[in-house]
């Protein structure tokens, strides 16, 4: 039974897809090379962020990128909106007394100006985690979580591989960055068309999982 529910924030929560993908191309651009067209964003963009820039900006320091990046991200980060449905289905949460973890790696920064309008109360944050496969172990640990009554909801393989090295329950959520083609390859637990989705099939199941969904 899911008693632990541990969340990515980009493409899970909130709508930063644009945001992120202006801001990388004027990154990119920043360092002499061509702008990418969100469906090679999309199709290329991968975690840790650090690999995605050396395949498109080799070369150039990651001090430098990331300073390129804030100048635009600063600005761009005022058009980002929670997804739809993520309000309530945080309300779900607490409605069902499930515990609820943030797991990303948004710059410290960057989360308080949109924490600050996109209010979600976590009960514990962890943000500006470069690789977050090398940090579920020490969460679960730290916050004595049952693997087995926790699950991480994520857009990108990224999250669903974290999920799987922490031996936890694995959700992907079509609403981010990554394609339906590009979560099936990693096989996580379930497929989510977005949040409305995943309640519904939690509530179904009385939060057992994996869910069945016959």
């Amino acid at each position: 039974m899911v008693r632990n529910i541990i969340f990515d924030w980009s493409g899970t929560l909130v709508d930063d897809l644009a945001a992120v993908w202006t801001s990388t191309n004027f990154t990119i651009e920043k360092s002499g090379f061509p702008a990418i067209t969100l469906e090679q964003f999309r199709a290329d963009f991968s975690l840790p962020y650090d690999l995605f820039y050396e395949r498109v900006t080799p070369g150039v320091s990651m001090d430098l990128l990331e300073k390129w990046y804030m100048e635009s991200y600063r600005i761009e980060q005022k058009k980002i909106k929670p997804l739809h449905y993520a309000y309530e289905f945080f309300d779900y949460c607490k409605a069902h007394k499930l515990k609820t973890l943030l797991l990303s790696t948004i710059h410290p920064d960057h989360y308080k100006v949109q924490s600050e309008l996109i209010r979600l109360d976590f009960d514990i944050e962890y943000v500006r985690v470069m690789d977050k496969r090398r940090k579920i172990l020490d969460i679960l640990r730290e916050n004595q979580l049952s693997a087995e009554e926790t699950i991480f909801i994520g857009d990108m393989q990224h999250d669903v591989e974290t999920a799987k090295l922490g031996g936890i329950g694995s959700c992907a959520v079509l609403t981010g960055y990554n394609k339906r083609e590009q979560l099936e390859e990693v096989m996580p637990d379930f497929i989510a068309k977005n949040l409305e989705h995943l309640k519904n099939v939690l509530d179904r199941n009385s939060l057992s999982w994996p869910p069945c969904v016959c």
